[in-house]
This record gives C-alpha cells, sequence and structure tokens, in this order.
C-alpha cells in the first residue's frame, strides 16, 4: 500500500470513529394512521407558521400535493411553493429557493418528492443557515455547522434515503460535477411515510429508486466502514428490497409493497449515512452531472459492472449477506445472481446510451476525485481501472 492509501484508510478511520461516537440525529417517523394530523400537531407545538413547500414539479402537475396543502391551510399555516428545480438540483435553483425562503418570510420548510425535493429543501435550509457561506464553501464534512430551519420531508420515491441521511447532493453547472454536502445538521426533523402518494410512480422510476437503495444497502455493508448496526440495516433493507420491488414494479397500486419500500429506504439511508458509499456513487454523480441522467437510474447502470470489477475481492461480505438475505445455504455467487436477475426483470440496461469515449477520462478522474479520500471503499481504483470499468458500459459493446 503506497502513502497516498495509506493516508486514505488512516482518514477512514478516522471517519468510523466519528460516525460511531457523533450524535447523529433520527428524525421521527410519522406513519401509519392520522400521519397527517399526528404531524400537524408538532408544526403547532413547534410555531411553524410560514413554510415553504419544496415540491417535485412532477407532482406539482399532477397535483398530488393538493391535499396536504390544503389541511395545511385549514391550520392556519401559510404556504409558499418553491419547484423551480430539476432532477438534478444546481446552485442556481438552490439560490432560487433561498430568494422565495426569505421572500415570504418563511419560517420552516417541507420537501415533498424524491431525492431532488429532499436535497433542495436541505440545502435551502443550509444557506439560510449560513446565509453568509456559499454552497462551494459548505462541499464536503461538516462545513454548515449552524442550525436549520424545523425541515419535514414527504418521500414520493423509495431509493434515495435523503430522508435520514446526513448529505446532500447539488450540480455546479460551471464545473459540471456534482458534489455533495454532510453535516449532522441535514438530518430531517421529521419524515411522513404516505404510500399512497407512492403508488401512481412510473414502472421505470420505481425500478431505479429501487436499486438506488439496493445500491446504499450494498456499498454501506462491502465498504471498511461498516459496523454491527450498519450491517443490520443495509440487512433490513435488502430483504424487503428483494421482496417488495418487483412487486411495486409489477403492481403499482400495491400499498403494503409501497409501504415496505419506504422502510427499505429508510434502512439503507441510515446504513450509508454511517459508513458512506463508495464507487458506484461516483461514478453515479458524474453522470448526472455531465448528462443529466437521473441519480437512480445512474446507479442501476453502474452497479452491476462495479460488482463484476471487484470479483472475489468482496466474495467473503458478500457470502455473508447472502446467508442473512437469502438463505443460509446462499454464497456470493447466489447473492450476485440474485441481483442480476432483480436488474434484468426491472429492465435495466447493461449500457449507457449517453456514454463516449471522449468522455471516459474525465468521468473516471472526476469520480476518484470524489472518492478519494472521503469514500471508505473496500479497494482502491486506479485511473485506468475506472476507465476499463466505463468502458465496459458503452453502447457499442
Amino acid at each position: 500500500m503506497g502513502f497516498k492509501h495509506l493516508y486514505y484508510r488512516t482518514y477512514h478511520f478516522g471517519l468510523k470513529l466519528a460516525a460511531l461516537f457523533l450524535p447523529i440525529p433520527e428524525p421521527h417517523i410519522f406513519h401509519g394512521k392520522n400521519v397527517i394530523s399526528q404531524w400537524l400537531t408538532q408544526l403547532k407545538a413547534n410555531k411553524c407558521q410560514r413554510m415553504l413547500l419544496v415540491v417535485d414539479p412532477d407532482i406539482l402537475a399532477l397535483e398530488l400535493h393538493q391535499s396536504l396543502y390544503l389541511a395545511l391551510i385549514e391550520a392556519h399555516v401559510e404556504v409558499s411553493i418553491f419547484s423551480h428545480f430539476s432532477a438534478n438540483p444546481n446552485i442556481n435553483q438552490i439560490e432560487q429557493g433561498v430568494f422565495a425562503y426569505k421572500q415570504h418570510h418563511c419560517d420552516s420548510l417541507l420537501a415533498l418528492g424524491g431525492g431532488s425535493a429532499m436535497d433542495c429543501a436541505k440545502l435551502i435550509g443550509a444557506r439560510i443557515a449560513r446565509p453568509k457561506k456559499s454552497l462551494q464553501q459548505m462541499q464536503g464534512l461538516f462545513q454548515v455547522w449552524g442550525k436549520l430551519p424545523p425541515l419535514y420531508v414527504i418521500p414520493t420515491t423509495a431509493g434515495t434515503g435523503s430522508e435520514v441521511t446526513v448529505a446532500a447532493v447539488v450540480s455546479d453547472t460551471e464545473r459540471h460535477i456534482k458534489f455533495s454536502i454532510n453535516d449532522l445538521c441535514l438530518v430531517p426533523k421529521g419524515v411522513l411515510f404516505l404510500p399512497e402518494l407512492t403508488t401512481g410512480l412510473p414502472a421505470a422510476l420505481t425500478a431505479t429508486t429501487g436499486i438506488d437503495a439496493l445500491t446504499h444497502a450494498i456499498e454501506s455493508y462491502i465498504g471498511i466502514n461498516d459496523t454491527r448496526y450498519t450491517r443490520g440495516k443495509s440487512e433490513q433493507a435488502i430483504k424487503l428490497i428483494f421482496t417488495a420491488l418487483p412487486m411495486a414494479f409489477h403492481q403499482p397500486n400495491n400499498v403494503a409493497a409501497r409501504t415496505d419500500m419506504l422502510w427499505a429506504a429508510m434502512y439503507a439511508g441510515q446504513a450509508f449515512t454511517r459508513t458512506s458509499v463508495g464507487y458506484v456513487h461516483a461514478i453515479a454523480h458524474q453522470l448526472g452531472a455531465l448528462y443529466g441522467i437521473s441519480h437512480g437510474l445512474a446507479n442501476a447502470l453502474v452497479l452491476r459492472a462495479m460488482l463484476d470489477f471487484y470479483g472475489q475481492r468482496i466474495d467473503t461480505k458478500l457470502t455473508q449477506l447472502a446467508k442473512q438475505v437469502i438463505g443460509e445455504h446462499s454464497n456470493a455467487n447466489t447473492l450476485r445472481s440474485r441481483i442480476n436477475d432483480l436488474l434484468e426483470e426491472l429492465r435495466i440496461p447493461s449500457h449507457i446510451e449517453q456514454l463516449r469515449e471522449q468522455d471516459i477520462p474525465l468521468i473516471a478522474s472526476n469520480a476518484l476525485a470524489e472518492a478519494h479520500p472521503d469514500y471508505p471503499v473496500p479497494l482502491f481504483m486506479s485511473q485506468t481501472d475506472m476507465e476499463d470499468v466505463l468502458r465496459s458500459l458503452l453502447s457499442n459493446n
């Protein structure tokens, strides 16, 4: 191991100690019957009177926010709506949200949507908490150090885990990269599980967001910073995903499957917020920044190739995982087959149509720059390794 890799491992050990001892907040989960009324009671107790509703544009167009909006109005909470953001929210869009929050004199935030809406709301909150700090200055670990306005989220996809994580991701359109901001204060105050809002999710989006959750759980498990707690959360998530995701994909109105997927995404989020992720995410972020590929789809496209790259070097952990989520007679190969079969059933392509040969060196170097030293990956990739993996995903292969 060279000096650089030794430094990375020392840094990873420090991150593991921090995750073990830092008081990572746990949001209150509102679920079951009377979710909205329970939540409104807490809003009243917290004296939230003017809320910025950060809502996914598609949800706004379908008017799926209406019943929630009316409930807030009836509870005497003023609501301003912000939906001017894309699937990969960028810095300018976040700043527009900050302007809307200030313009309407808001005192709280609610995100309604998938990871984009939740990340957008988190970053608006971060800028409100630290108005003299730019998002670029908050990049990395523990750079916010402020108290966010009360932040609540309602996930309408089951995958990102952003509802329980310390992270938010933003696109920098000038540098053509995505970067993450990580701080304890970014964990929402509360999460509302309304599985009925996820039943209208298109099959393709159900698939890719579900594989996003699976990727979180797997990368958390195979990374070197796993603990008994995170392994347990990953196992819970993957068990649910293997059963509930195909069901939700084929039976979109199956509320039980949708509910299980909300829990699975949350468990996976609890795992990776303590262990971080790995190279799949590092590549996926670059694909999103360069080509506008949604985060869930990007992860789904890369997961198979990255597991192939790791090969037998992660088989011990995959076997351990397989025994927990499939059965005691299972092994790494059983688990790999199960994952590949799931990707095929969900119609995830094995190649990336948008990927161009000339972009590969830049994508690879940006992915490595993101991963090192922050991601405690099971083994290190070189520039050549990363480029080889990306070339295996070219559509002409």
